[in-house]
C-alpha cells in the first residue's frame, strides 16, 4: 500500500479520489493484516468502535462544504495514556486501568476533534510510559497487551515509551500518530523505527488529561513519516490551555510550523555537537559530514562545538514528581477506581504473575517519597540536573546559533524543555537505525523545522519496512 503523506490525503479527499470512510477501511485492513496477524507488530491497543460512524459523519460534512480544517476526515492513532471521552479505554497499557474510560477528552484530543481528525484507535506503549520498573522491563511492553515489535527487524529494540505510535506510523498502519515524551519517549522510538518526530518545547502543547510522569518534562508530540506531516499535526495541537500553566508562556502567541518549513537557512548558523568523551563510528561521522556539506551548500554557516557529556540521572527527580502528578491524575479522573499510586501498587501485588512480569520497583521507590515535593535533596538534585541539561541553551545563546545538530541522542533537550526534531539519517537495511537530531532554543520550534525539512528533502534517507519479510 502507498505511504500517503498528509498533503496527499488532503488532496485525495478534496478531489474525491477517496472518502474518509475509504481511508478507515484501508488502514483497518492493514492493521488486521500486519498488526494482529502477519508479523503481529502489536502496535495497536484498541480500535475505536465508532470509527465508521465518525468517518461517515465527516464525509457528510465535507459533502455539505463544512470543512473543519485541512486535516478534516484523516485518521490518526493516539497513544494510550491520553484521555479520550469515547468508547476507547485509557489504560497506559496496564491491566490496572484496563476498564477505565476517561470522563473527558484531553485538551489535545479536543483540538483534534475540532480539526475533524478521526481517532481510529489507541496505540500500545511501554507500561505507564516506561516508568514502572528498573528491573529489565523491555521497551514497548505492557501487562495489558504484551510486547510491541519492530517492523524492520526482530533484532531491533523498538524503544519507547511511544512504541506503538511509532511502529504504527512506520508500518503504514496509520498516516500519523500522537505520542508523549518525558525523556526520549518520542525521539527514541522515532529513531529506532525510522520515522520523524518533534518533541515540542515544554509548554507548546497542553498536557491536561494525559497520564503523567512529571509536569516538569512531559509533553505530547507528533510521529509521522515526514517533517511536513509533523508540522501539519503540531499546527493543530499546539496552544494555550488554562489548566496547563506551562502553556501560559504562549497564551498570546501564534506559530506557523507549516510555513516555517520553506524558510531559507541562508546565512543561518548551525552548530554540530561533538562529544569529546564519546566514540563516533565511521557511519556516524559520514552522516554528520554529509549534513555539514549539505548546509554549507545552502549557504548556512557551519561550526563544530566540542563538549563533554555529563551524567544526568534524571530518574532521581522524576520519582518525586511522579507520585505528586500521578496521584493528582488518578484522584481527578478515577474517583471510583484506583485513586493513588499506593492503591496501584496494592492492585498489582494481588496478581504479580500477570500484572508484574518485570516488577514495579519505580512505583515503590516513588511511593516512599513524601508526595509533597518538600524534600531538600529533590530540589538540590533537580537544580544540579537542570544546570547540566541547560548546556544546550547556553551553547546556542553564546554562539548565536539558530540550531544545534547531533547524531547522538541525549537528555539535554527533554530535561531542560528545548524542542528537538528527529529525522531518519539512513536507509534502515541493517539492525542499526540512526537519526539526526535538530535542537532549538525554547519556543523557537519554528526555526528548527526549516533545517530539518531541508535535510530530509535533500537526503531522503527513510526506507519503508518490508512487512512481508521481517529479518
Amino acid at each position: 500500500m502507498k505511504e500517503y503523506s498528509l498533503k496527499e490525503l488532503i488532496r485525495g479527499l478534496e478531489t474525491k479520489e477517496f472518502t474518509s470512510t475509504n481511508l478507515v477501511e484501508i488502514y483497518l485492513e492493514r492493521i488486521l493484516k500486519y498488526d494482529k496477524a502477519g508479523p503481529e507488530l502489536n502496535s495497536i491497543a484498541e480500535i475505536n468502535p465508532e470509527v465508521y460512524e465518525i468517518a461517515k459523519i465527516l464525509d457528510k460534512e465535507r459533502s455539505e462544504g463544512k470543512i473543519r480544517s485541512k486535516l478534516h476526515g484523516i485518521p490518526i492513532v493516539i497513544k494510550d495514556n491520553i484521555n479520550t471521552k469515547d468508547k476507547l479505554h485509557t489504560s497506559a497499557s496496564s491491566i490496572a486501568l484496563e476498564n477505565f474510560y476517561a470522563p473527558d477528552d484531553a485538551q489535545i484530543i479536543k483540538k483534534l476533534r475540532a480539526a475533524g481528525m478521526i481517532i481510529l484507535g489507541k496505540a500500545n506503549l511501554s507500561e505507564f510510559a516506561y516508568f514502572m520498573s528498573f528491573d529489565n522491563m523491555p521497551s514497548g511492553y505492557g501487562s495489558r497487551f504484551g510486547q510491541v515489535k519492530s517492523p524492520y527487524s526482530k533484532n531491533i529494540d523498538p524503544l519507547g515509551s511511544s512504541t506503538g505510535s511509532a511502529v504504527a506510523v512506520a508500518a503504514n498502519l496509520i498516516p500519523v500518530a500522537i505520542g508523549t515524551e518525558t525523556n526520549g519517549s518520542l525521539t527514541a522510538p522515532a529513531k529506532n523505527n525510522s520515522v520523524t518526530t518533534i518533541k515540542p518545547t515544554l509548554g507548546m502543547v497542553s498536557r491536561s488529561g494525559i497520564i503523567p510522569i512529571s509536569h516538569h518534562q512531559d509533553t505530547a508530540g507528533p510521529l509521522a513519516r515526514t517533517i511536513e506531516d509533523c508540522a501539519y499535526l503540531l499546527q493543530e495541537i499546539y496552544g494555550y490551555d488554562e489548566e496547563d500553566l506551562y502553556t501560559h508562556f504562549i497564551k498570546d502567541k501564534t506559530y506557523d510550523f507549516v510555513g516555517a518549513l520553506e524558510k531559507s537557512i541562508k546565512g543561518k548558523k548551525v552548530g554540530f555537537v561533538k562529544y569529546t568523551n564519546m566514540d563516533y563510528d565511521e557511519e556516524e561521522v559520514e552522516i554528520e559530514n554529509e549534513a555539514k556539506e549539505l548546509f554549507r551548500n545552502e549557504q548556512a554557516e557551519v561550526m563544530v562545538i566540542d563538549i563533554e557529556t555529563k551524567d544526568m540521572p534524571n530518574h532521581i527527580t522524576l520519582i518525586y514528581d511522579f507520585k505528586v502528578d500521578l496521584n493528582y491524575y488518578l484522584g481527578k479522573y478515577q474517583p471510583n477506581g484506583i485513586r493513588s499510586l499506593k492503591e496501584l501498587i496494592i492492585f498489582n501485588d494481588q496478581d504479580p504473575k500477570n500484572r508484574l512480569k518485570y516488577g514495579q520497583s519505580i512505583f515503590t521507590a516513588a511511593e516512599k517519597t513524601s508526595g509533597s515535593l518538600t524534600e531538600v535533596e529533590y530540589y538540590l538534585k533537580r537544580k544540579e540536573i537542570l544546570d547540566k541539561a541547560g548546556e544546550y541553551s547556553k551553547i546556542i545563546e553564546e554562539n548565536k546559533l539558530d540550531v544545534l545538530v547531533s547524531i547522538k541522542r541525549t537528555s539535554h533537550a527533554p530535561i531542560f524543555g528545548n524542542p528537538v526534531i528527529a529525522i531518519p539519517a539512513k536507509a534502515l537495511t541493517d539492525d542499526k537505525p540512526m537519526s539526526l537530531f535538530f535542537i532549538g532554543q525554547k519556543f523557537e520550534d519554528e526555526k528548527i523545522f526549516s533545517f530539518a525539512n531541508i535535510y530530509e528533502k535533500r537526503t531522503k534517507k527513510r526506507l519503508a519496512p518490508d512487512l512481508d519479510y521481517i529479518r
